[in-house]
C-alpha cells in the first residue's frame, strides 16, 4: 500500500515564519492565525485524511461508483467518510462565518485541499463545489436560497455540481444546447444533456444543488448561437419548496450513466439529461453575458484553485513513495565507489538519474505549495487589504497567477507522478504500488476546469491585457521588491541575479510576442503555452529566492532552492527563444498537411 504523511511542518514554516500571517491582524480572520490555532487545525485535517481517505481511496477507486436502479452507490466506506467529514465540518472551514462556516481565510484551506486530494481525490470531488456554491448563492441568489439552499450545502447535507459541458461541446460555450423557459410562477424549466458531471448524483446527502449554464430562447423561441443567452440556473436534485425549503419528489433530472474513466473512479463522473427540470436563474445585478455568467465565474475561479493543488498534491505524495522505494531498493553501485559494501548493491538512491526524478518533485512540491498558499493569501488582501493601492496590486497578481497555476501545477503533479513511477521501474507499472494510480488520477487535472492550453489563452488574451496592461506592472513590482531584499543578503546573491535574469527573459518574450502578434493573427495562440509556462517557472523561483531569505529556512530548503534554480530557471531561455521564433513552425502547416 502506498504511503503518505502530511507536509504538517512545511505549512507551519510557510505561514509563520513566511507569511507571518499573524501578524496581519488587520485582515478578517487573521487576527486568529497564530500558531496555536493553525498548527491544530492543520494537524486535525492531517490526521482525518491520514486515517479516514487514505486507507480507502485507491480501493474505492478500483471499486468505482455504481449506476444501480438509475442512481448512483458510492463505493464502500464512502458514506461513513462524508458523515465523519461534514461533522468534523472540513467543507466549511473557509465559508464566511456569517453563513455558518469557520469563517477563516483561504490560506487555511490550501491544505485541506492538497491533502485532500492526496489522500483521496476521487472522494473530495463530491464535495468540491459545497463552499463556492454556497458563497455564490448568498452573494447572487435570491432570498429563499440563502435562507435554505447555502445552509444545506455549509452543513453537508447537500452538495453541489457544476453543469456546463455538452457532448458537443465544451469551453466553447456559444454551442451550448441545454435550455430554459421561463414559466409564470418565477421558476424555469430546463431541458438538455449535459457530460463530465463529478458527483452528479451519489447517496452520500439528501439533495444536490446543480449548477447549470442553460441558454434562453427569443421571443420566437429560437437558440442564439452566440454567449449573450446563457444564463445560469440552480436546479435541485429534488422538488423543492421555496416558500419553506421542503423538499419533495426527485426533479426531472435523468442519470444516463457514468463515465468510464482512466481514473478516480470512485468520482461518479456522470451524464444527465434534464427534461423540464425546475430550476431558477441566478445571476448579478445588470445586464449582458457579464452579468449573467458571474455566478459561474465566481465558482470556477475557486476551482481552478483547488485544482493547482492537485498537482502539488500528485507531486508529494508520488515523491514520498518513491524516495521511500528508492531507499531501499539495492540496484548498482555508486560511480564514487560503493556506498554499503558490505550489501550485494547499493540502493537506488545513490544514483544521480534517480535523484533527478526525486529531487524534482520535490523541489515543485515545496515550492508550488509556498506559491499557492501566498497567493491564497493575496486573496483576502485582495478583498481587505489597508488601502486601494495594495488590495488592488494583490488583486492583480491573484488574476494573473490563477490561470497559471491551474496549468503549471497540473502538468508539474503529472510529470512528477510519471517520474515517481519511473523511480519503481516495472513494480510502478502494476498496481501494488499505488504509482499507476496515481499517474492515472493526476492527468485529470490538466483538463479540470478549462484544459491547460485554455488557461494559456486566457492569461495571454484577457489577463495580461486587462487594465492596460496592469497585472503584469504589479508582478514585476512585487518581484522587484524581493529582488531588492534579496540584494541586502550577499549569500543569496545567486538567487538574485537568476531571478532578475528570469524577469529579463520573460520581457524578452512578451516584447517579441508583441512584435509578431503585429504581423500574424495566430502569434499570441502559438507562444501562450510556452509563456505560461514562462511565468509558473518564474513564481515558484520567487517563492523559493522569498523562502531561501527567511531566517531558519534550514539546509534543505536551501538545497532544495538550488535544485530549482539550477534546473528549472534556465529553461526561461529556450522557452523565450521558441517565442522569439515565431508561430511559423506551428502555423505554416495547412491543415489537411499536419
Amino acid at each position: 500500500m502506498a504511503i503518505y504523511h502530511a507536509p504538517v511542518e512545511d505549512y507551519r514554516f510557510l505561514l509563520h515564519d513566511w507569511l507571518r500571517v499573524h501578524e496581519r491582524a488587520d485582515l478578517p480572520g487573521f487576527a486568529e492565525l497564530t500558531p496555536e490555532l493553525t498548527q491544530p487545525v492543520i494537524d486535525a485535517a492531517a490526521r482525518f485524511f491520514e486515517t479516514e481517505l487514505h486507507p480507502i481511496h485507491q480501493r474505492a477507486d478500483d471499486e468505482g461508483a455504481a449506476l444501480v436502479d438509475g442512481r448512483v452507490r458510492t463505493p464502500a466506506g464512502f458514506r461513513e467518510a462524508w458523515q465523519r467529514y461534514s461533522e468534523a465540518g472540513w467543507q466549511r472551514l473557509t465559508v464566511d462565518a456569517a453563513l455558518g462556516g469557520e469563517g477563516l481565510p483561504p490560506v487555511l484551506g490550501v491544505p485541506n485541499d492538497e491533502m485532500g486530494i492526496a489522500c483521496g481525490h476521487a472522494f473530495m470531488m463530491y464535495g468540491a463545489f459545497c463552499p463556492s456554491a454556497a458563497q455564490m448563492l448568498a452573494a447572487l441568489g435570491d432570498d429563499w436560497m440563502k435562507a435554505h439552499v447555502v445552509p444545506a450545502l455549509v452543513a453537508g447535507r447537500w452538495t453541489a455540481t457544476m453543469c456546463l459541458t455538452e457532448p458537443h461541446c465544451g469551453t466553447d460555450l456559444r454551442q451550448l444546447r441545454t435550455r430554459a423557459v421561463a414559466q409564470p410562477d418565477g421558476s424555469w424549466r430546463i431541458s438538455g444533456s449535459k457530460i463530465f458531471i463529478s458527483g452528479g448524483d451519489h447517496d452520500l446527502t439528501e439533495a444536490i444543488a446543480h449548477i447549470v449554464l442553460a441558454k434562453v430562447p427569443d421571443a420566437q423561441g429560437r437558440i442564439a448561437p452566440g454567449l449573450g443567452s446563457v444564463n445560469v440556473f440552480l436546479v435541485p436534485s429534488c422538488r423543492l419548496d421555496p416558500a419553506s425549503g421542503a423538499l419533495g419528489g426527485r426533479n426531472a433530472i435523468e442519470v444516463g450513466s457514468i463515465e468510464r474513466k482512466m481514473g478516480i473512479g470512485a468520482s461518479a463522473t456522470c451524464v444527465l439529461n434534464f427534461d423540464e427540470a425546475v430550476g431558477w436563474r441566478i445571476a448579478a445585478a445588470g445586464q449582458g453575458s457579464s452579468a449573467n455568467m458571474a455566478a459561474m465565474f465566481m465558482m470556477m475561479n475557486h476551482a481552478r484553485v483547488a485544482t493547482a493543488m492537485s498537482g502539488v498534491a500528485y507531486a508529494d505524495i508520488a515523491y514520498q513513495n518513491a524516495r521511500a522505494y528508492a531507499r531501499e531498493r539495492l540496484s548498482g553501485r555508486a560511480a564514487a565507489g560503493p556506498r554499503c559494501p558490505d550489501r550485494v548493491a547499493d540502493p537506488l538512491i545513490v544514483h544521480p538519474d534517480v535523484r533527478r526524478l526525486l529531487l524534482d518533485a520535490r523541489a515543485f512540491a515545496q515550492g508550488g505549495r509556498a506559491t499557492a498558499l501566498r497567493v491564497a493569501f493575496w486573496q483576502s488582501v485582495a478583498a481587505h487589504g489597508r488601502d486601494r493601492a495594495e488590495r488592488e496590486r494583490a488583486q492583480d497578481l491573484v488574476e494573473l497567477l490563477t490561470p497559471v497555476m491551474k496549468a503549471y501545477f497540473t502538468d508539474k503533479g503529472f510529470t512528477a507522478a510519471n517520474d515517481g513511477l519511473q523511480v519503481f521501474g516495472g513494480h510502478g507499472y502494476v498496481c501494488d504500488s499505488g504509482m499507476e494510480h496515481f499517474v492515472r488520477n493526476a492527468r485529470i487535472g490538466q483538463i479540470y476546469e478549462g484544459a491547460n492550453g485554455i488557461q494559456a489563452m486566457d492569461l495571454v488574451g484577457r489577463k495580461l491585457p486587462a487594465h492596460g496592461g496592469r497585472a503584469l506592472r504589479s508582478f514585476e513590482a512585487a518581484l522587484g521588491e524581493s529582488l531588492g531584499a534579496l540584494a541586502g543578503q550577499p549569500e543569496l546573491a545567486g538567487f538574485g541575479a537568476a531571478l532578475a535574469a528570469g524577469l529579463g527573459e520573460l520581457r524578452r518574450a512578451l516584447a517579441a510576442l508583441q512584435r509578431h502578434a503585429a504581423s500574424h493573427p495566430d502569434a499570441a495562440g502559438a507562444a501562450a503555452y510556452d509563456l505560461l509556462n514562462m511565468f509558473g517557472i518564474l513564481a515558484v523561483g520567487w517563492s523559493w529566492a522569498d523562502l531561501a531569505a527567511v531566517p531558519g529556512a534550514g539546509a534543505p530548503r536551501l538545497q532544495l532552492a538550488r535544485v530549482w534554480f539550477h534546473r528549472e530557471m534556465p529553461l526561461l531561455a529556450a522557452l523565450r527563444a521558441r517565442i522569439e521564433a515565431g508561430p511559423d513552425a506551428l502555423c505554416a502547416w495547412a491543415e489537411d498537411g499536419i
